[in-house]
């Protein structure tokens, strides 16, 4: 974690972005989506080019992960207050809810310093809220199959998942299979994809084309937020509309009464 948080300082503005003289506040991360009860770090950052000139100064932080009523969110946080130095990112850890739904880390920042009449001073400064989507991951499942006539056993083989013909790095996985044998590979796409049809397939990581197993390369169809029987569905519910509306007109209909018929001469 050490490590992580040193990259993370290397690469985050400092002082020379602020404005006017102001403190410069920020709140990084790598993603701004998260799994239900899964984790992420986010680094933030007071940065202060007059820092140096104050007078027994200190920088202390409040966090929190509020939902889209405003409502904190219990333990979400860790640290949720504490001390930083300034010009140096701190990292935070953020638990996401068990309920889906967007939310927001928001930090504020406390300045506090002794002034010229020898007075505690405090100023509280907060960067923009972070946007987090916690969400359901989307089981992707691939069956593999080896070829009856093969002698070649393929356990350890290592394969990556494609999504809409995109690599999704963190997908690699092994499995294991034995002559003759069939595996599924899994994997739990954490994203917020848009609504309607997207695919997925899985190949080698070695990218080399594996003949003795049937599967790779497969491309699947799966539908967020849609289905593809929306326009069947329609279609049948506005058949049944029309039948509904075609009987009530039949029912309601006039009788036309032509009388008794003539008797036979």
């Amino acid at each position: 974690m050490a490590f992580v948080a040193l990259a993370a300082v290397a690469i985050l503005p400092s002082a020379a972005d602020a404005v006017d003289g102001e403190p410069y506040t920020s709140i990084t991360g790598d993603t701004h989506i998260l799994k239900v009860s899964g984790s992420g770090d986010y680094t933030i950052l007071f940065s202060y080019a007059e820092y140096s000139e104050l007078e027994d100064a200190t920088i202390s932080f409040t966090a929190k992960l509020v939902d889209n009523h405003g409502d904190t969110q219990s333990s979400a946080v860790s640290p949720s207050s504490g001390e930083v130095d300034n010009d140096v990112g701190k990292v935070l850890t953020v638990t996401a809810p068990s309920s889906t739904g967007s939310y927001k880390l928001e930090v504020e920042f406390t300045l506090t310093y002794t002034n010229e009449d020898d007075e505690e001073e405090k100023e509280t400064y907060s960067p923009d809220s972070y946007s987090i989507k916690v969400v359901n991951p989307i089981v992707l499942t691939q069956t593999l199959k080896l070829q009856a006539d093969s002698k070649v056993d393929p356990s350890g083989l290592g394969v990556y998942f494609y999504v809409d013909g995109e690599k999704i790095a963190d997908s690699y996985t092994t499995f294991d299979v034995s002559s003759q044998g069939t595996a599924t590979v899994s994997y739990n796409w954490v994203a917020d994809p848009s609504d309607g049809k997207h695919t997925f397939k899985v190949l080698p990581a070695s990218g080399e084309e594996v003949e003795f197993i049937t599967g790779l390369g497969e491309e699947h169809t799966f539908y967020v937020g849609d289905s593809s029987y929306t326009a069947i569905i329609a279609l049948a519910v506005l058949l049944v509309v029309l039948m509904i509306v075609f009987m009530i007109w039949v029912y309601r209909k006039p009788v036309k009464n032509f009388g008794k018929p003539k008797s036979r001469r």
